[in-house]
């Protein structure tokens, strides 16, 4: 996707994050989507029509949206970042779903990780193979670039995080090392994309998905409280600069706009994330447990107004 709907994506991210707090979740999202799939120009002014009042706005499971968000990295050395977000308007809740960037899934007969079907066939390849080894229809996704990870935490701020081990950066080009150092810290943008994007995790893909998990929940519950509704829509309209790409319209903020600010100000607990369960073979890839991928249906509360299994 070109650059034309950075504006409009980047408001979208920021619903997401915000409501559930972007990240930063990434990630926090959404009401109805819209049947257009159009692009629109980032010249183009995002009109928020207010229609009813978030106060009086009555959720429906209709409103459940489910997400892909994308942490893009430029290095092949760094491993992308792979979170499905369920925005769940009834139960008042964001749940995040973190997968290890080495799971396996199967696309055309063909089986690989997540990683390699989204560095060899983009987001469009990476979007089918999550659904397809999860059984998680995804809506819409949001990729984030390193620029636009940052502009979006700079705004709405970090948060602590118990460090492991020490992690080492090894700059290729200016051999410059760098180092996070072990024990609790604050992340800022800087820092969080980095331990977000380590590769060389001593516990594997499947331990920086779970600091994945930690992290954007956290971010969420910590920053997000009930004043954010109140200035949501200036959120909106300040991260204009960011660059990704993702399918979403402009259409979609004025749909989803009632039921966030309904939830922010309604909620008990915001966000919360689920773990996946699977073993490693051979080859390194992550397969994820039978068992676990029938239970997601009820993780992610993913029925229809009847009830049935969407």
């Amino acid at each position: 996707m070109s650059k034309k709907s950075a504006k409009i994506a980047v408001t979208y991210v920021v619903t997401i994050l915000v409501t559930l707090l972007v990240v930063g979740a990434f990630g926090m999202y959404m009401l109805k989507l819209i049947s257009s799939k159009e692009t629109k120009d980032p010249s183009q002014n995002v009109v928020i029509d207010q229609m009813v009042s978030s106060d009086e706005y009555e959720p429906s499971v209709s409103d459940n949206r489910t997400v892909l968000l994308i942490l893009d990295t430029e290095k092949r050395e760094s491993a992308s970042c792979f979170l499905i977000a369920r925005f769940l308007a009834v139960e008042k809740q964001l749940v995040f779903m973190p997968l290890p960037s080495n799971t396996k899934a199967a696309v055309d007969g063909s089986a690989d990780s997540l990683y390699n079907f989204y560095r060899n066939g983009g987001t469009a390849s990476a979007v089918k193979a999550v659904e397809n080894c999860t059984g998680v229809k995804i809506d819409k996704f949001i990729k984030f670039n390193k620029d636009s990870f940052t502009n979006i935490i700079d705004i709405f701020g970090g948060v602590d995080y118990d460090i492991p081990y020490n992690l080492i950066y090894d700059n290729p080009t200016t051999g410059e090392e760098t180092i996070i150092r072990e024990g609790e810290t604050y992340l800022d943008s800087n820092t969080m994309r980095k331990v977000l994007t380590y590769p060389n995790y001593n516990s594997g893909e499947e331990y920086r998905a779970k600091c994945l998990g930690i992290i954007t929940t956290d971010m969420i519950n910590t920053n997000v409280d009930a004043n954010f509704a109140s200035h949501l829509d200036d959120y909106f309209s300040s991260v204009i600069n960011s660059t990704i790409e993702t399918d979403i319209t402009s259409y979609d903020y004025d749909e989803i706009s009632n039921a966030m600010k309904y939830v922010i100000r309604n909620y008990d607990r915001l966000s919360t994330f689920v773990l996946t369960s699977g073993t490693s073979d051979e080859n390194g890839l992550y397969e994820l447990d039978a068992n676990f991928v029938k239970s997601i249906t009820e993780w992610l509360k993913l029925y229809d107004e009847n009830g049935d299994p969407q």
